[in-house]
């Protein structure tokens, strides 16, 4: 059959878009070929400072969707215990355990000055992957130029950082990274949350860390000798990562130093630096820059992946804060040692937090002196102060994290029609964030003004590639992906009949395995299947509202059913959407992994918010199986939509009954 009109133009768009793939201007983070983590990534800048600030917006919100922090978990109570004092002639110490959520303690060394009249500004500091983490002290003597080529951690005096900047006039929290000395309620800090199942949740080693660091500076703001307005965060190696992320998602970071890690050549090795989604489309020189205009200093080293900086990575961070009118708060020196946290970088340190945290220029001021303190002091559990007897295991904090993700998104779902304009605003780009979907992807203004009743003008009919399955599926598989294809073509047929441009979509295959998430960290870096067959179906809705100026209207047969649901509350939050629903069910962690792989999503509860999104639309729920969201007809109801559940499957006939009549549900 000839296709013509609105019809003509979408087949061609869409055979467009398989052979050229995704613009350019749109491809932020649906690139074209795989990632990991040594993959050169570039960062570039963009032309105005309008543009960056709006893009460090959507960077700050896909770390925190990618941490499972979005929407933000409430601050519970920190509780802090003190365990032992080390009392010296110029400074202090305590041994502190902070309940970072109920029953989970974040364990650390609290520096102060003595002798010296507050309120004093504050440090945050996380360390890296040595071996004792804070409790780490190794010779500082130079590496022989030119440094090794395989880099390893060990060089650095952690406990100097905290004894200098006390005797300097800060107050400093070194604490653990999970898994790290006191904080062992996880296991091995590298093992943590190290399954697909968890990180559909959006619960990673990552996530877990970078919600420590925002509640250790939650702490720090509490105690009432420190100033609140002067927190600056420093750390170096894997700690450089946990700097860089706090800095960019928490405004209260006045001044960082991330030292030895920000690079577009290595992006971090540990499940600590790659959560699910993190960096898709971008990397850390980006999302170090979220810093600006906040003072900056990157400092690297010619020995290990962080030797280009001063060519490449700094001047890209530069030319943001010079866009901000910022210039003089970013540096970028380097050292020419291997991988270490040296003497010179932790005076440059000292000097930075001295000129914008103290405002003394002077760097002759911020010279390390020697000191004489045994690590074994700083532990916090002892046998004399034990970790309380109610602290969670491993299965009890990833359970709690669960149950937060849950009553987050219960208190976030909205009851009315003011409430779902919050509601979109917020979950729509998250949501994006789940599938790799970049804000630019989406339409920058919502469809709206729709007239109740309206029948469908142009309809998208999406279906998934079942020839491309078929090759290795099963007989049944085979014929029931065969059956589906058959029904979106014939409902195309019959809608075109009836007067209607339709257009059949055909959906990239669906079929993913989620362990693949394991190798080299894959799905922090690159869409799953379905990502990039809910992004094909962005595509395609975006195309036919340019063309027409209004959505179409929307219906996905069989296993394209889910990404028609989810592209449609992407692009058309008001318009006729129908859905084989396909039996999902939403409470089973087993279906997410077998039919809606995606990171984050089942932290997001993407199809249930899907759902409440579209509470403008005229909504038809198929083959739910007696599945139903509680309270969305209220919901729908109040928001002028309409909402219809079905346990069976519709035919073909009452789907297009259905999409050209003028009352939907009569």
């Amino acid at each position: 059959m000839r296709i013509t009109g609105m019809a003509g133009m979408l087949m061609a768009l869409l055979a467009a878009s398989i052979s050229a793939g995704l613009p350019a201007a749109e491809a932020a983070m649906s690139e074209q070929t795989s990632r990991d983590t040594n993959t050169h990534h570039e960062f570039r800048p963009p032309v105005s400072g309008r543009q960056w600030e709006a893009r460090a917006k959507d960077l700050r919100m896909q770390i925190l969707v990618s941490a499972g922090l979005w929407p933000m978990p409430p601050r519970t109570p920190l509780r802090p215990i003190v365990t032992g004092r080390i009392d010296e002639a110029d400074y202090t110490v305590e041994n502190v355990a902070i309940e970072t959520m109920p029953g989970y303690y974040l364990c650390g060394s609290v520096y102060r000055p003595k002798g010296m009249k507050g309120p004093f500004p504050a440090v945050a500091n996380p360390h890296g992957h040595q071996q004792v983490g804070r409790l780490h002290i190794a010779p500082d003597e130079p590496i022989a130029a030119p440094p090794p080529a395989a880099p390893a951690p060990g060089r650095g005096n952690l406990v100097a950082i905290g004894v200098n900047l006390a005797r300097q006039g800060y107050v400093v929290f070194a604490y653990d990274m999970i898994g790290y000395n006191d904080t062992s309620q996880t296991p091995d800090h590298r093992q943590f949350a190290n399954n697909p199942e968890c990180w559909q949740w959006g619960i990673s080693a990552m996530g877990l860390q970078l919600w420590n660091s925002i509640r250790a500076v939650d702490y720090l703001c509490s105690l009432p000798e420190v100033d609140p307005a002067r927190i600056g965060a420093t750390g170096g190696s894997g700690g450089g990562s946990q700097t860089f992320l706090l800095t960019a998602v928490d405004d209260r970071i006045g001044a960082a130093v991330p030292v030895n890690m920000v690079s577009s050549y290595m992006q971090g090795g540990c499940l600590c630096e790659n959560a699910p989604g993190l960096r898709i489309g971008t990397d850390n020189a980006e999302i170090a820059a979220c810093a600006a205009p906040r003072p900056l200093s990157l400092v690297s080293a010619t020995g290990d992946w962080t030797s280009h900086v001063p060519e490449e990575e700094g001047p890209a961070i530069g030319k943001v804060y010079e866009l901000l009118g910022a210039a003089e708060k970013a540096e970028w020196p380097q050292f020419n040692y291997g991988h270490n946290y040296n003497i010179e970088s932790r005076e440059t340190m000292y000097a930075w937090f001295g000129r914008w945290l103290k405002g003394d220029t002077n760097r002759e001021h911020f010279r390390e002196k020697p000191f004489v303190l045994d690590p074994e002091r700083l532990r916090v559990w002892t046998e004399s102060h034990p970790r309380p007897v109610h602290a969670l295991t491993e299965p009890g904090i990833i359970a709690a994290i669960k149950e937060r993700r849950t009553k987050a998104m219960a208190d976030a779902a909205p009851k009315d029609a003011a409430a779902l304009a919050q509601y979109r605003e917020a979950m729509t780009p998250a949501l994006a964030v789940c599938l790799g979907i970049a804000r630019n992807e989406l339409p920058a203004v919502r469809a709206a003004g729709r007239k109740a009743g309206k029948p469908a003008r142009a309809v998208l009919v999406f279906a998934e590639d079942a020839a491309a399955q078929a090759r290795e599926a099963r007989e049944a598989r085979e014929a029931r992906e065969a059956r589906e294809a058959r029904e979106a073509r014939e409902l195309r047929d019959l809608l075109i009949a009836r007067g209607v441009e339709a257009v059949e979509v055909v959906l990239p295959p669906l079929d993913d395995d989620p362990s693949r998430a394991w190798s080299e960290f894959y799905t922090c870096y690159n869409q799953t299947a379905l990502g990039k067959a809910t992004a094909v179906a962005v595509r395609q809705i975006r195309a036919a509202s340019a063309r027409s100026g209004e959505s179409p209207a929307i219906v996905g047969i069989g296993r394209g059913g889910l990404p028609a649901l989810l592209a449609a509350s992407l692009t058309a939050p008001e318009t006729r959407v129908a859905v084989d629903w396909g039996r999902f069910d939403p409470s089973n962690d087993r279906d997410y992994l077998e039919r809606l792989w995606a990171p984050c999503i089942r932290g997001m509860e993407g199809p249930e918010t899907a759902i409440r999104i579209l509470a403008g639309s005229d909504l038809w729920l198929m083959n739910t199986g007696g599945w139903s969201l509680a309270g969305a007809g209220r919901l729908f109801e109040a928001c002028g939509g309409s909402l219809k559940q079905s346990a069976e499957q519709a035919s073909v006939e009452q789907i297009a009954g259905w999409l050209t009549r003028a009352r939907p549900f009569q």
